[in-house]
């Protein structure tokens, strides 16, 4: 009997249990819901549209045309019908309907595009608007005319009806009605004020004819007639200039072909323009021979022979090919060859004049020569200033597949195996939308109240395992919204393209110099950000998960958007390979650095620069660079500053070179330089805490962390776990400076080829990098202070390799070739591989952690090794610890 009662006992608790999660767990519907209507939706307004064609029909076949038995018995009676309700507005019925169903059409495609819901909710309220506007203006303006009609003094409805009906009079019932009614309460002349009134306001709801518009469209119109005026005389005087420049390019074959009053009186040695301007202000009355002697022509051979020799040691210097070659000088080697050849011409038989030598300055005889000035040696170099011209976005890979095809089906399947495994685990959600971008699709979830967070962020891994996918990621909540965002990778992931992102209104419409595109967010909308804004930037990730690419994205947006005179690049590469490619582009400011000793000295030479910067800034009493251009524009004796961003590839191969040099520039670079228009983006593969140390992390407030290895390092990047769920090929978590939450976003790709065609386009139509000697000279002083201090210092790295090292520790070297070998390293290893004690091992382990070998302790576990034997040796020999 105990045991039938408590049988009878579970069996009532488990029907209790079944009531009580049918009543806990209600079904919630995926959007789009309601699929019976769908038909309905989607016939309505093609039914609306084919009514009104069959009214306008009607109206124009019996009232136009006169002929009242074309459209049948039934056509007359429906003309009739609204004829006399409205009388005359009726003809405006059938376009309102057609303009109510083509609404509605354009509606339907943006449901079908799963646009943003709050933008759909806005596109209704003001077809709605638009609609209720349309129908008021009918009415108003059939009460205008009933108004205006003076047929009727008392409520006549039948009078009305057939006036308006047969005749076409007055505004029919409504319209009569309701004149009848403003006449009788305001007169006439009020009533047809307040009726035109409401006509006004209804016409400007319903067209979105707002006065701030038109007062916005006609300062538009204003300003492009002012920029087309303005660019009519900037061509007029172009094609001044360019006929001064030919006037005065015959004036001077002319008098390279007047007869010789007198020779030079230097005729025996080489007369350089200097001279031949000096001795014209000695002999101003005396004629002399106008044009470049012999001697003349092959000094300025010579002195452009010894530059191109000067500028190949200084690029050999870097470790690069010569910085300037012989091509660069061709322009003005063509010149003086052709003053040569017309010289040696024999006068022509025609009408000849003498020309006095104050006729024609300096600048007049190098107008079409290039610029020559002397250097510190007292020696001429020769500088090319062209215009510079923008490559065009054809260079760029153009997206094929603009087509978009129909996802819905994934989508909702996936939504569904959400609910299903939220309410496997007593989740509840009200609804369930989303929204797909090109690699992720996010599915926003309201919970119901009483739903705590957590308990869906730490269903991660359970969802990824019903999806049978991997990279989901939980944002709770989601930024400014009720809702719990879900990032589930596509099956079938798209390609962004840069080309879309640079042919963007936004990118193109933007004033900031310094303007990258990064990318496209789940949503599919564009990403872009101003460096100066960020002002440094940190992009870690692991390898070949696309923090090249994104370093090269950012590079090809500079150079789509700034001039080498408004903008400076530093790159330094310690890889030798990444960069090489924008070699000798004009924006570059010193040579490609790939030593990282010299890499040291760059930093140290931009924290120089940016003090120099800085005291001008202080000179001309302003706070930016900026203000600074802007002030001194106007005054030809001040520098114009342009805009420096830095780039480094690999940050993890600078702290193993010279890391107290390389950390104190950055910091003091990140702290400072914003003002004087000098920015950092830093890159790295290793984003371990002894790469990206805590002060370098705390001084750069913006981040990008591709794909990485571990949460550790994921929370070195961002401060919180996530950039281990995504998926590589790009897909990155954007957190810019100021945000709560990094933003999800799929870089763009550009491809080698792409960037080799960019590189070569800008390098033929453009001058070639002018390096600025001053900077590059700081750069040699400052890697010789750092290989002293190197030198100098004590650590494992200051003997040779089997000497004594930290201590006169001679088992240093075979204790990081032990580590290396077997991937960890503790002390009792080197106990019983060593044959060491265990305060000499550990050390040594101490010294290793310092030097950024292996990793901090981790309670009882071995330290992990983060140098490879390359590197090691490597580093050996950069330090000048290896046999030579």
């Amino acid at each position: 009997m105990a045991d039938k009662k408590v049988n009878a006992k579970q069996t009532q608790n488990a029907k209790v249990n079944k009531k009580t999660d049918k009543k806990s767990a209600p079904e919630v519907e995926v959007r789009p819901k309601k699929k019976e209507n769908s038909f309905l939706r989607s016939a309505m307004p093609y039914i609306m549209i084919l009514l009104g064609v069959v009214l306008l029909i009607c109206f124009f076949t019996v009232h136009i045309l006169g002929i009242d038995d074309g459209v049948g018995v039934l056509g007359y009676w429906i003309q009739l019908f609204f004829c006399g309700l409205l009388g005359v507005s009726a003809f405006a019925i059938p376009f309102v309907l057609i303009y109510i169903g083509v609404k509605w059409i354009l509606y339907n495609l943006k449901r079908k595009e799963r646009i943003d819901e709050n933008e759909l909710e806005r596109t209704r309220k003001r077809n709605v608007l638009q609609t209720v506007m349309a129908v008021v203006l009918i009415v108003m303006l059939s009460t205008l005319i009933g108004v205006f009609a003076d047929e009727f003094d008392s409520f006549d409805i039948v009078g009305m009806w057939v006036e308006a009906a047969e005749d076409l009079v007055g505004g029919g019932i409504i319209g009569g009605s309701l004149a009848v009614l403003m006449v009788m309460a305001f007169e006439k002349v009020i009533s047809s004020v307040i009726i035109i009134f409401v006509i006004a306001i209804s016409v400007v709801l319903m067209i979105g004819l707002t006065p701030d518009r038109i007062v916005a469209y006609a300062r538009n119109k204003a300003i492009e007639k002012k920029e087309e005026r303005l660019a009519a005389k900037q061509e007029a005087m172009f094609a001044a200039e360019e006929e001064r420049r030919e006037a005065e390019k015959h004036n001077r074959r002319m008098a390279a072909a007047a007869p010789v009053a007198e020779k030079p009186k230097k005729s025996a040695k080489a007369m350089s323009v200097d001279e031949l301007m000096d001795e014209d202000e000695e002999e101003e009355e005396k004629e002399i021979y106008i044009g470049p002697s012999e001697e003349m022509l092959g000094a300025a051979a010579k002195t452009e022979d010894k530059e191109t020799e000067k500028t190949e040691n200084l690029g050999e210097d870097f470790g690069g090919d010569p910085v300037l070659d012989n091509s660069e000088f061709s322009g003005i080697s063509d010149v003086l060859a052709g003053l040569k050849s017309e010289r040696e011409m024999p006068p022509k038989e025609e009408a000849t004049e003498e020309i006095d030598i104050g006729l024609i300055t300096e600048e007049e005889l190098l107008s079409d020569m290039a610029a020559v000035a002397p250097d510190e040696d007292g020696e001429d170099i020769v500088e090319l200033n062209l215009p510079y011209v923008f490559p065009t976005v054809d260079m760029l890979e153009k997206n094929k597949n603009t087509q978009q095809a129909d996802f819905t089906a994934e989508l909702q399947e996936n939504a569904k195996i959400l609910m299903e495994t939220l309410r496997s685990f007593r989740v509840n959600v009200k609804e369930i939308t989303y929204s797909r971008g090109p690699t992720i699709t996010r599915y926003e979830l309201k919970p119901e109240a009483g739903t705590r967070v957590r308990a869906i962020a730490n269903l991660v891994d359970d969802i990824a395992l019903n999806l049978a996918t991997s990279g989901v990621r939980i944002e709770a909540p989601i930024p400014n919204k009720p809702a719990v965002g879900i990032e589930v990778p596509n099956r079938e992931r798209a390609t962004v393209y840069l080309r879309d992102l640079i042919e963007s209104a936004k990118f193109t419409d933007a004033k900031s110099k310094l303007t990258a595109s990064l990318g496209m967010d789940v949503g599919g909308n564009p990403i872009y950000f101003d460096i100066a804004k960020m002002p440094h930037l940190l992009i870690a990730g692991a390898t070949g998960m696309g923090k090249s690419v994104c370093i090269n994205t950012i590079i090809v947006s500079l150079l789509y958007k700034a001039k080498p005179d408004e903008l400076k690049l530093i790159l330094v590469d310690p890889k030798k390979v990444e960069f090489n490619i924008y070699k000798d582009i004009p924006h570059l400011y010193a040579p490609i650095v790939s030593d990282p000793k010299k890499a040291a000295g760059a930093l140290a030479s931009a924290v120089a620069e940016m003090e120099r910067r800085f005291e001008l800034i202080e000179e001309a009493g302003v706070r930016d660079i900026a203000t600074y251009n802007a002030v001194t524009a106007d005054d030809p004796t001040k520098e114009f500053m342009p805009q420096m961003v830095i780039i480094i590839d690999e940050l993890a191969d600078l702290m193993m070179t010279a890391p107290d040099e390389v950390e104190a520039s950055i910091c003091r670079l990140a702290q400072k330089a914003r003002a004087a228009g000098i920015h950092i983006i830093i890159g790295t593969q290793r984003p371990s805490v002894d790469v990206i140390t805590g002060l370098i992390k705390a001084n750069i407030p913006s981040r990008i962390a591709c794909t990485v290895a571990s949460q550790i390092d994921s929370r070195t990047i961002l401060d919180m776990a996530g950039a281990e769920k995504l998926i590589g090929r790009g897909d990155m978590l954007f957190a810019p400076v100021g945000s709560s939450k990094p933003m999800r976003v799929q870089g763009a790709f550009v491809s080698e080829a792409e960037v080799e065609r960019i590189v070569s386009f800008i390098k033929e139509n453009n001058s070639k990098a002018k390096y600025n000697s001053d900077f590059i000279s700081r750069i040699e002083e400052e890697a010789a202070k750092c290989g002293m201090k190197k030198g100098a210092s004590s650590g494992g790295f200051d003997s040779a390799e089997g000497g004594e090292s930290e201590g006169g520790d001679t088992k240093f070297h075979d204790a990081v070739k032990l580590a290396i070998e077997e991937g960890k390293i503790s002390t009792s290893l080197m106990q019983r591989r060593l044959g060491v004690g265990y305060g000499r091992a550990a050390k040594i382990i101490d010294t290793m952690e310092q030097m950024g070998y292996v990793s901090k302790p981790d309670g009882n576990k071995p330290r992990r090794v983060l140098i490879t034997m390359d590197e090691y040796l490597r580093r050996l020999e950069n330090n000048d610890l290896g046999e030579e």
